[in-house]
């Protein structure tokens, strides 16, 4: 996903805690996660978003926000913004490709057009 919604009073409502440094960890964290849209590995983690000087601090942010599994670190809230993009995607495709059916299905037909006609010439001078 190369973009996604931003609610402004959520995130200042949980994020006001934070200093500078973990509040910048958790956005980059944050557009991470929705730009790979799969779980986050811990193993470098804070290299990869930019943060290597700062990895306990993107590490705790971690720990704070998403949740552990088997597979990485996933955020419930992204993953929601996820499936609501991949469903308006697919929602798209499938009625462009039903209004492309439509306008094919209506010009259709057996009859053929010729383009054997001759062209008419009209002057403005009469000719006497």
């Amino acid at each position: 996903m190369h973009y996604y919604n931003f609610h402004i009073g959520d995130y200042v409502t949980h994020t006001k805690h934070l200093t500078l440094i973990e509040d910048l960890a958790f956005r980059r964290l944050l557009d991470f996660y929705y730009l790979h849209e799969k779980p986050i590995r811990q193993h470098e983690i804070a290299r990869q978003i930019g943060m290597r000087e700062h990895e306990q601090e993107v590490l705790s942010v971690l720990e704070e926000f998403f949740v552990s599994t088997e597979f990485g670190y996933i955020n419930s809230r992204a993953d929601r913004e996820i499936e609501h993009f991949k469903s308006k995607i697919e929602q798209a495709s499938r009625a462009g490709k039903a209004s492309a059916e439509r306008r094919f299905n209506a010009r259709s037909t057996d009859v053929q057009p010729t383009n054997n006609q001759e062209p008419i010439t009209i002057n403005q001078e009469p000719i006497i």
